[in-house]
Parts: C-alpha cells; sequence; structure tokens
C-alpha cells in the first residue's frame, strides 16, 4: 500500500506540473513550485518540464530535490523575475554549490517562459543584529538570562533566533514579531528593542531595519557574536 500511495503521489505531482505548465504565462510562485522540484543529477523527460522517475525510490527521488527553500520575486519594471534559492534545513539554510547551482540554472534555462529573464539569488544568509535590553522576573531568570529551575539557559536567545530562523522563506521580518516572540518567554517581563540591523554580502555595513524587511539571501543568520542582551532585573 506504501508503494501504491506513493505512486499516486507522484502521479498526482506530475498532473499538476503538467497542467500548470499549459498555461501560457507562468507566474513567480510557478518559478518557486518548479525549483523545488528540480532533481540533481537527473534529466528531464524528453523536452518536458518534469522529470520521468519510474523507478525511482522515494528516498532516491527526495535525495535529488536539493532545493528546499525558493521564492520568485518580481522585479521593480518586471523586465526580471529574481528567484531566490537556498537547502538545507529551516535553522540551517545555506546556498548551492558551485555546481548543484550550475545544474540548477540550466535546468531554469530549460523550462522557463521564452522573453522571461531569470535571475538567481543564491546568497549566503542576510546578517542580523539584534541589541535589546531584557526586563526580567528575578524569581524565573537570572542576570544571564538563565531559567533558575535549570530547565534552559537560554530561553530568550532561543526566542530570537526560533523567530529569525523560522520565517518563511523570503517573508517579511518585524522589529514587532521579534518583540512579540521575546515578550512571550516565561519569566520576560518586557523587552526594549534598542537596534535591529541587518547587512547582505561580506562587504556592506549594517543598516539599522526600519520597522520591517525582506532578506536579500530570502533568509537570516543570527550569530552569538550579533545578539547583545542585556538583562535587568524588574522591580515594580
Amino acid at each position: 500500500t506504501m508503494l501504491l500511495d506513493f505512486q499516486k503521489y507522484q502521479q498526482h505531482e506530475l498532473d499538476v506540473v503538467k497542467q500548470v505548465s499549459e498555461r501560457k504565462a507562468h507566474r513567480p510562485s510557478w518559478y518557486a513550485m518548479m525549483s523545488k522540484l528540480f532533481q540533481y543529477g537527473y534529466e528531464l523527460d524528453g523536452d518536458n518540464d518534469y522529470y520521468d522517475n519510474s523507478g525511482l525510490t522515494e528516498e532516491l527521488i527526495n535525495k535529488s530535490k536539493i532545493v528546499k527553500f525558493a521564492a520568485g520575486v518580481n522585479s521593480s519594471n518586471s523586465s526580471i523575475l529574481y528567484l531566490k534559492v537556498a537547502t538545507g534545513s529551516n535553522d540551517n539554510k545555506r546556498p548551492l554549490s558551485a555546481v548543484e547551482l550550475s545544474a540548477f540554472e540550466f535546468y531554469i534555462s530549460q523550462i522557463q517562459d521564452a522573453g522571461v529573464r531569470v535571475k538567481v539569488i543564491n546568497a549566503p544568509a542576510d546578517e542580523i543584529y539584534i541589541e535589546m535590553d531584557v526586563y526580567y522576573n528575578p524569581l524565573t531568570l537570572d542576570r544571564n538570562g538563565k531559567r533558575l529551575d535549570g530547565s534552559n539557559d537560554t530561553p530568550v536567545q532561543d526566542a530570537v533566533r526560533n523567530y529569525v530562523h523560522n520565517l518563511r522563506f523570503n517573508g517579511m521580518y518585524t522589529n514587532a514579531h521579534l518583540i512579540d516572540n521575546v515578550q512571550s518567554v516565561q519569566g520576560v517581563e518586557f523587552p526594549e528593542l534598542k537596534l535591529a540591523a541587518s547587512r547582505y554580502g561580506a562587504y556592506t555595513d549594517f543598516r539599522a531595519i526600519d520597522a520591517k524587511e525582506v532578506a536579500h539571501a530570502g533568509y537570516y543568520r543570527v550569530s552569538d557574536a550579533n545578539l547583545k542582551l542585556r538583562f535587568f532585573p524588574y522591580d515594580e
């Protein structure tokens, strides 16, 4: 039954791709969907936009689908479609390797609409810098933000990372939602965000985030060095 279910799923996926492919002009979301269906190391089925996976196991197919995250974005004048991609996992997104990217870009050139210019953005995570004062309940947390019951030494840091790393790919980061996530940590009375800033590429400077932002790469990373938290006991 599991094999039959998998074959049905494969057929359904194929039918969806065929139906969408038959439409004349494809939306950015189609390019994102097709990116995730790219199979590294395999050839498309003739002149079609899909693979013939008969004879392949589910494990082999999943292993070959290296693009785990993708988003299509129209440029302001609609002359270029930007395709942001990444591989890895939610809390460890990373760019495709040079050889993977080369194969992927060739695949896109085979399936893209005539006249559409596609530029693939396959970049390391934008770095985000957070400076925050956290007022805490001294009955729950200590002056380093550790839980007094010993269950978690970094609950506030975890809340920041969980929010940033689990944003929808190419989704909107907001200072307000970051604050909400920290506010929800048990023992935090209230947080005060002093500065949120970001940068992409090794040679750009950090720039303050004014309320909201979408990462150039489609995703962010928070390193220990860029997370500055100061803890103050809250005394009513």
